[in-house]
């Protein structure tokens, strides 16, 4: 049933509608809603935006999540085009028609959000937008600038976008999760924090914890990046990797990676989990 109606007299009934739940990225990011990644500068959430909309727009899983394939549009005024070719290459994402990035060196700059809401409505685009503070015009910290902001954000979804926000925390203790104003997190649907673990100055292990979810209890993530090959998943908090690991190797003394690995399977390991652990132990 269309959701038409300009008046109290001819909108539709609520209970006609059609509201199944779906997810651009499943568990991840919600079809039609409004997803905020929020981490200090530097840590990657670029690399993991780019590697979304880059499984997005090709329709193939996201460190095994399954997408729905959609146009990307990713809106940059953050980085120059050398760091986002860059990311594209280490990410393993080639050439793809559906995913187009509008940065600073284009002829003209990234699109206001508001700007948008024919194209929204038409394609029912992933939309990126990098980062927050680069396209909002007011004071982050002021609820009421805030509010004013997020408003188009909110009728981009309605109209079918699926919107990603990448922001960025502060350092004072009420802003470890994101800055600014709380109607930030009020507006969106979905939130992360992404904490970073680098390896040689280099984006590595990133966790991704939820802070908020509206459509379903929300599901932290760890993934590792893999130059050339893009992100892989790492296990969940519940199996300690590295302790399975370790009473594998005590209980089967002599054996080697590949017996392993198939050992480990059986406790729910992947084997690019165990590779990660044997990179760590010493080779005795």
């Amino acid at each position: 049933m269309k959701r038409s109606g300009t008046n109290p007299y001819d909108l539709p009934s609520v209970w006609d509608l059609d509201d199944e739940m779906e997810w651009a990225v499943q568990d991840l990011i919600p079809l039609s809603g409004i997803t905020l990644f929020c981490a200090h500068s530097g840590t990657g959430k670029t690399w993991v935006a780019h590697a979304i909309a880059g499984a997005v727009a090709n329709g193939q899983p996201f460190v095994g999540l399954e997408t729905k394939q959609l146009p990307v549009l990713y809106l940059d005024r953050e980085n120059p085009l050398v760091v986002v070719k860059r990311n594209l290459d280490q990410l393993g994402i080639g050439r793809v028609e559906e995913f187009r990035i509008w940065g600073g060196w284009n002829e003209k700059p990234p699109a206001n959000l508001n700007e948008l809401l024919e194209y929204a409505e038409k394609h029912r685009p992933f939309l990126v937008v990098d980062a927050l503070v680069r396209f909002n015009p007011g004071d982050e910290q002021s609820a009421k600038d805030t509010s004013a902001f997020m408003q188009p954000i909110r009728q981009l979804a309605n109209l079918g976008a699926t919107v990603l926000l990448l922001h960025h925390t502060g350092k004072a203790a009420t802003a470890k999760k994101y800055r600014g104003s709380s109607d930030i997190e009020a507006a969106v649907d979905m939130a992360y924090v992404i904490d970073g673990k680098p390896k040689n100055r280099a984006v590595h292990q990133l966790t991704m914890k939820n802070f908020k979810s509206r459509f379903a209890p929300g599901r932290d993530f760890t993934i590792e990046l893999c130059p050339g090959r893009g992100f892989i998943t790492l296990e969940s908090q519940a199996i300690d990797p590295k302790a399975t690991v370790k009473a594998i190797i005590l209980e089967h003394p002599g054996r080697n990676g590949t017996e392993i690995k198939a050992l480990a399977k059986e406790h729910g390991l992947s084997h690019q989990a165990v590779d990660h652990v044997l990179e760590e132990l010493p080779s005795q």
